[in-house]
């Protein structure tokens, strides 16, 4: 029956939200020729129909016959493009997972991508993530500042001058040897810098 196939293919998709199967070359290819079939069988109806002469009113039959094969067909299509479009998302998510300077993915990722799956996922990371790492040159994806501060007010201590900083609780003449206890967000970028020293 029209569709099954393509059906099958979203339910595969449907199964693989959080992680990434082997590319299903057979389903996808059997969806394909079914969309090719049914494309054709929709030529052949119109052009018969428009030969007699005849619209849809004068032969609903065909019409609906017609109708069928259009409707199956962009079925099969979206299905396709859903099943696509959910194997990009999980790429996407892996290329981005993948440690910095690491152009391939990794085995377990690899052995489940097409030729053409493969292909996109380097150029993806070479443009893309190459792109934003040249332009937040300073942000690291990957060092662990995500964890939220256990504490808002902090005690650091000044290794290299710097001079006075304004914060939201008024000025602050940094130092060499100095210690103040401030608000975390305020010093956070001189702690990272190296010209404060955070005290446990």
């Amino acid at each position: 029956m029209y569709g099954d196939e393509a059906y099958k293919l979203v339910k595969e998709a449907k199964r693989a939200t959080d992680h990434l199967l082997p590319y299903n070359q057979e389903l996808v290819s059997s969806v394909s020729r079914e969309i090719r079939a049914l494309s054709s069988e929709y030529d052949a109806a119109l052009a018969a129909l428009r030969a007699r002469g005849a619209t849809h009113m004068d032969d609903p039959g065909a019409a609906c016959a017609i109708l069928v094969r259009q409707l199956a067909t962009k079925r099969d299509k979206r299905c396709l493009f859903a099943y696509h479009l959910q194997r990009l998302e999980r790429i996407k998510e892996a290329a981005w997972g993948t440690p910095m300077g690491v152009k391939d993915p990794p085995p377990q990722i690899r052995q489940c991508l097409s030729r053409d799956e493969n292909k996109f996922f380097e150029e993806y990371r070479t443009n893309v993530i190459g792109a934003y790492q040249r332009l937040f040159i300073d942000v690291d994806l990957h060092g662990g500042g995500l964890d939220p501060p256990k504490d808002l007010f902090i005690e650091v201590r000044v290794t290299k001058d710097c001079g006075e900083i304004q914060t939201e609780y008024g000025f602050l003449n940094l130092t060499m040897g100095s210690q103040f206890f401030v608000r975390r967000t305020d010093v956070e970028s001189l702690i990272k810098q190296g010209f404060l020293k955070h005290i446990t």
